[in-house]
């Protein structure tokens, strides 16, 4: 059935329906990495949602469902690491929406019913996706009968089959993402601006004033003459807890020993490298000798004299088409290199082709195709007709193939090898990955000389030696350490750099550390402060080119913050606010008697500042940053009345509007306001709503046991 091709090759809009995130990955972010800390939790449990464990077990069957979805839709046979990685997370997140969505959905009421379903699957108002699939490319025209016949065919085939599975999956896609579209709109037409809010705020956007204002910093009143008392911190704590919510985090404090080559490495490698010079410049063929001896393997492009960025290199080897140049050091490898090939080749010229794409991956079929077609050409037939009817590549076949001009790196190496050493008018058939081209070269710029340069390289690594070294180093360092105490003691006596980190349970990489998975895993396996073991007991973890010793410092559970770990932040906090009634009070005592904001400037030793143009939506005052406080006062104060004391971010102020400009707010104006009211609201209520629901579902993620 040609049904499962076609899906793959119109399917890049599905695949994020398939692993279900079409409607809101970009919405979930750090939500989805809270949780409480584990105590005590089933060995066998992946995590939490609205409070239904989630084992393993489940999870790895949805997880290899959607691997099952991916891998067919691009018909590859296995997924790589990083693709693994965040299939990972895409799961979890689609099952995270599914639960928490499904709850609200019922509790709403909101359903999709049989009929409603088919309309949007076969029906008058064909889903986007759906349509996507079935419509002519060139008209755009759906053909809803065929597309019946071939659903049909789809609901009548076993149900292992995977293009059963794919249809059921994206129909359940489909009829949630309905349910979506149906809650949205539930939630924004529950808000609604009244005429008398819009009419308020088109006037408060209409008026802009010019001020002038001086300003009292709190960096004037040294932090050592402030008293904050144990009391009031604890006071402050208990009245403001939702400003300290964090998520959950574990600090680390750590050493890295990196595993980089020695002086004797490099030397080693660069004797190495000499012993092959004599052998080098006698072969015959110096390719091939590179194949056999190099870390790398020959590079076959032609390269004028101007393309080659090495000078030196590109002097010797224009000079001395024998002789070998080297060795030399370059990106952390010793090398030698001579003259490969030398021709006369253009920089640049144009050519056409026809494209003939494999069907299922056919490649010999499709170079059958293309080398009946070049016989065609051969015998006189019209390349620009050819390549209208026949050509895979519509961008340049409705210009009869023509590719334009091009450089030699411009196109795959097939491709770039066969066109580039070819004569005009010539026709050839190429395979490349893209499938079979009958290619032929219009036209070239005039040639110029170009080489291949045969490099034989050796990179220089860390021997065994030195990696024991290291190893040992590191053994060392990690004798007699049990705590943090131990470690920042060893730190002094050794001068290492003592690195500070917050980890995320489900991160990957340690800030000068790539490969830090396994490592992130034992930092959250662990239950207290303390050294970080590896499975094996050591405390010495190995990180790509790393090694690496850690101590676990804190462990920040999801919620508010104990008092111990922002008793610092509230400190600063109090003592700006007492700041702030000093200033306030001085201020206030300077504008008694005071006939203008000068006079007051003068007795507190401030200076009076400009600025224009401040309305209700200002985002700063020029020359005194963000200051919403101020903004406010100066959109409503009198105008030409000095104001009371605005306590601000950077300090106390004191204020005087001296010019008003009002636009006038007309009936369309405020109308106007109130559509763009509206949409805000729309857009902030389907974001906020998400996060409520997130923020309600106690989501407790261990996914970091297993992965």
């Amino acid at each position: 059935m040609a049904t499962l091709q076609t899906i793959r090759n119109r399917g890049g809009l599905l695949v994020s329906i398939v692993i279900g995130i079409a409607l809101v990955a970009f919405i979930v972010g750090d939500a989805l990495n809270s949780g409480s800390r584990i105590f005590n939790g089933d060995r066998n449990q992946v995590g939490e949602i609205a409070g239904e464990s989630i084992s393993i077990i489940d999870f790895q069957n949805r997880l290899a469902n959607n691997e099952e979805m991916v891998k067919m839709m691009n018909n590859t046979s296995a997924l790589n690491e990083d693709q693994q990685s965040m299939l990972r997370n895409n799961t979890w997140q689609q099952m995270i929406m599914e639960k928490l969505m499904n709850r609200e959905y019922e509790e709403n009421g909101i359903t999709v019913s049989g009929d409603e379903l088919y309309d949007i699957m076969l029906g008058e108002n064909m889903s986007p996706v759906i349509r996507q699939l079935f419509q002519d490319p060139n008209t755009g025209v759906v053909d809803k009968e065929r597309a019946r016949m071939v659903i049909r065919q789809l609901i009548e085939l076993p149900d292992s089959d995977p293009q059963k599975r794919y249809w059921l999956n994206m129909e359940e896609e489909i009829a949630s993402n309905r349910k979506n579209t149906k809650y949205n709109n539930l939630l924004a037409k529950s808000l609604y601006i009244t005429d008398e809010q819009a009419q308020e705020n088109a006037q408060a956007t209409a008026s802009k004033s010019d001020i002038s204002y001086i300003v009292k910093n709190y960096s004037t009143i040294p932090d050592s003459t402030i008293s904050i008392s144990n009391r009031e911190i604890k006071d402050y704590y208990k009245e403001n807890q939702k400003r300290f919510e964090q998520p959950e985090a574990r600090k680390i404090v750590y050493v890295n020993f990196d595993i980089e080559a020695s002086g004797e490495d490099f030397a080693e490698t660069e004797k190495a490298v000499k012993e092959l010079v004599d052998e080098f410049a006698a072969t015959n063929d110096p390719l091939d000798f590179v194949n056999l001896s190099s870390d790398k393997k020959a590079n076959r492009t032609y390269y004028k004299k101007a393309e080659i960025s090495n000078d030196s290199l590109a002097d010797f080897l224009f000079k001395n088409k024998t002789s070998v140049f080297g060795p030399y050091l370059e990106n952390n490898a010793y090398k030698i290199s001579r003259v490969g090939n030398t021709k006369m080749l253009p920089d640049s010229l144009r050519a056409r082709h026809i494209l003939i794409a494999p069907q299922n991956n056919d490649y010999m079929r499709a170079k059958t195709v293309a080398d009946s077609i070049a016989e065609l050409l051969k015998k006189g037939a019209n390349f620009e007709t050819l390549a209208k009817e026949n050509s895979a590549d519509q961008n340049s076949a409705i210009n009869g193939g023509d590719l334009g001009w091009f450089t030699q790196n411009m196109m795959v190496q097939p491709f770039s090898d066969t066109v580039f050493f070819s004569r005009k008018k010539d026709i050839k058939v190429v395979v490349t990955q893209y499938g079979a081209h009958v290619v032929q070269v219009t036209d070239m710029a005039k040639p110029v000389e170009k080489i291949q340069i045969a490099t034989v390289e050796k990179e220089v690594l860390p021997s065994n030696k030195t990696t024991n070294k290291i190893y040992n180093d590191a053994r060392n360092f990690a004798m007699n350490i049990n705590n943090q105490d131990d470690f920042n003691k060893k730190v002094e006596e050794s001068g290492l750099t003592k690195r500070i980190a917050t980890v995320d349970k489900n991160e990957k990489t340690i800030a000068g550390i790539d490969n830090a998975r396994e490592m992130i895993r034992r930092i959250y396996m662990a239950e207290e402060p303390g050294v970080v073991n590896t499975t094996d007991g050591s405390i010495i973890f190995e990180n790509g080119n790393k090694y690496t010793i850690a101590v676990l410092t804190e462990i920040n559970e999801e919620g508010v913050a104990p008092i111990t770990n922002v008793a610092a932040d509230i400190k600063r906090i109090l003592v700006q606010k007492k700041k702030a009634e000093q200033l306030s009070k001085e201020l206030a005592a300077a504008l008694q008697g005071s006939e203008s904001l000068l006079s007051t400037a003068q007795k507190t030793g401030t200076e009076v500042k400009e600025a224009t143009d401040i309305n209700f939506t200002s985002f700063q005052i020029p020359g005194a940053g963000i200051e919403p406080k101020v903004i406010a006062a100066a959109s409503v104060a009198e105008q030409g009345k000095i104001s009371a004391p605005i306590a601000g971010n950077q300090g106390v102020y004191v204020i005087m509007v001296n010019h008003r400009d009002t636009d006038e707010v007309t009936p369309e104006t405020i109308q106007q306001t109130k559509a763009g009211m509206q949409q805000s609201n729309m857009y902030r209520t389907n974001y906020q709503a998400i996060q409520a629901i997130l923020k309600n579902g106690n989501i407790i993620d261990q996914r970091y046991k297993f992965y």
